[in-house]
């Protein structure tokens, strides 16, 4: 029996994940496995692509126990006598935009998915296949339909529109985008004083503005919510569209920071913005993060839109998608604590401060909480 070849690898944009298709002389299957790094927090994920020999009757239960990939019982694939080896020349890896997710499409027709969501159900994951025709209730395998049965076909399709469009040199969708998010800025802050690009080279294009009024300094980014955060479609659902895209603020009272402090704390603001892409995790109102670079009594920040006490900002949309701006404030350690200890405590915290008058612009404050 021949040892598993692989056709083809290729990773993710912040590769945190590795997509892998490869075959032996009984099956090709495709893989995705998380960074060493991230190995203790997620599990690889297994989909069936083919048989090349003809299919067993039932659950191929023997490789299993040698340690091979099984194939797939003939009731469950619609090739029972198997299938041509799969040509690595006609393979290509469409990642979902999130970069949790991938798909195998073959000779231009989609061949296969594991949603980004398996990744967060550790006790079964789950993958989709053109050549699956069922499975059982515990089976780990499932047709992957139609356009017309399987959403799963729409997510690819725009993940191919996306990354087809960022890889176009021609393309003015940054520029466009760039300007959208600064004319919602200056339309309630001014002109820009100064920009920054806080990407590294990396795509996509991040930036970051600073603006001055009324003796605060913002700082604002733009360019974060091009990509939906991972996590949020298993965590909202059909509610999704509305908590996977954010951009960061952070507003400083002159008053009471130096330059020094404030750029720090626009820093942190910055190193937050490729955290959930980074560590395959997500951020969103009444989060907090700590920063041992934070001034006393700080140690954390938390995030939120809800702190904001100002004309609102009209943000654009991003692919469809509604962009929350979350600005950033300094909690002590005792306020992380509290908000760590009870269900919904980010929340709690918030509205402890707001109801002490605190809001999205950092100035000197009484703690909200007994340190």
């Amino acid at each position: 029996m021949a040892d598993p070849v692989m056709l083809i690898e290729e990773t993710n944009s912040r590769n945190t994940m590795y997509a892998v298709v490869e075959q032996d002389d009984r099956v090709a299957y495709f893989y995705l496995y998380p960074s060493e790094l991230l190995a203790n927090k997620y599990s690889p994920r297994p989909c069936w692509l083919r048989n090349l020999q003809p299919a067993p009757a039932d659950k191929d239960v023997q490789a299993m126990e040698e340690g091979m990939a099984p194939m797939l019982e003939a009731r469950y694939c619609n090739h029972p006598e198997g299938k041509a080896p799969l040509d690595p020349e006609l393979i290509r890896i469409v990642w979902m935009e999130e970069g949790d997710g991938a798909a195998v499409v073959y000779d231009g027709e989609l061949m296969a998915v594991i949603p980004g969501w398996t990744l967060y159900t550790q006790e079964r994951t789950v993958g989709y296949a053109a050549d699956c025709t069922g499975g059982e209730d515990d089976s780990l395998m499932f047709p992957l339909g139609t356009p017309a049965t399987n959403q799963l076909h729409k997510k690819v399709m725009g993940a191919m529109a996306f990354w087809d469009d960022w890889s176009d040199e021609t393309s003015q969708t940054w520029s466009v985008l760039q300007q959208q998010y600064l004319d919602a800025y200056e339309a309630q802050l001014g002109p820009v004083e100064k920009y920054y690009a806080i990407d590294g080279g990396q795509w996509p294009p991040v930036g970051m503005a600073r603006f001055e009024k009324d003796d605060v300094v913002y700082f604002l980014t733009l360019g974060v919510s091009i990509r939906p955060m991972p996590w949020v479609d298993m965590l909202y659902n059909d509610k999704a569209a509305g908590f996977r895209r954010m951009e960061l603020g952070i507003a400083i009272s002159k008053k009471d920071f130096d330059e020094k402090a404030m750029m720090n704390l626009a820093g942190m603001v910055s190193g937050l913005a490729d955290r959930p892409w980074k560590q395959i995790t997500w951020l969103g109102e009444g989060h907090t993060i700590s920063f041992n670079e934070l001034p006393a009594p700080y140690e954390s920040l938390v995030l939120s839109a809800a702190l904001y006490n100002g004309p609102s900002f009209q943000m654009p949309l991003i692919y469809n998608d509604p962009v929350n701006l979350y600005w950033a404030s300094p909690v002590t350690k005792a306020e992380r604590l509290f908000a760590h200890e009870q269900p919904n405590g980010g929340y709690v915290l918030l509205e402890k401060m707001i109801n002490n008058g605190i809001n999205h612009i950092i100035q000197s404050r009484e703690e909200v909480v007994a340190g």
